[in-house]
């Protein structure tokens, strides 16, 4: 055999052992310990963020990006952008389908 196979053998079996020895670390569960209610709030903080700003700008970016692919006369520019404007639509309107798919399953903000 060799090394490198062995050496992911022993971690495999090493992570296997820490999962059966110690499953609150395997299954990352919560016992409502100090600390448990703020990840979860920056955690939510964080991911809102993403989908109502980074996500939205990125989309814009792309959307640039192409127009400027086809003023430069790129041939492939036409295809890029309509996927690109795809993708902006989906960006932009990603925070109300989010929304709306929390309030489906019976969450929300």
């Amino acid at each position: 055999m060799k090394k490198s196979t062995i050496a992911l053998a022993c971690v495999l079996i090493g992570v296997f052992a820490l999962m059966t020895l110690y499953p609150h670390f395997a299954f990352a569960q919560s016992y409502g310990g100090v600390g448990a209610d703020e990840l979860s709030g920056r955690v939510a903080g964080l991911t809102g963020k993403l989908i109502t700003v980074v996500l939205p700008a990125i989309s814009i970016l792309g959307l640039v990006y192409a127009a400027i692919l086809a003023v430069s006369g790129d041939q492939g520019a036409k295809g890029r952008m309509i996927l690109i404007i795809i993708a902006c639509i989906v960006g932009c309107l990603a925070p109300i389908i989010i929304h709306w798919l929390q309030g489906a399953v019976g969450g929300g903000y």
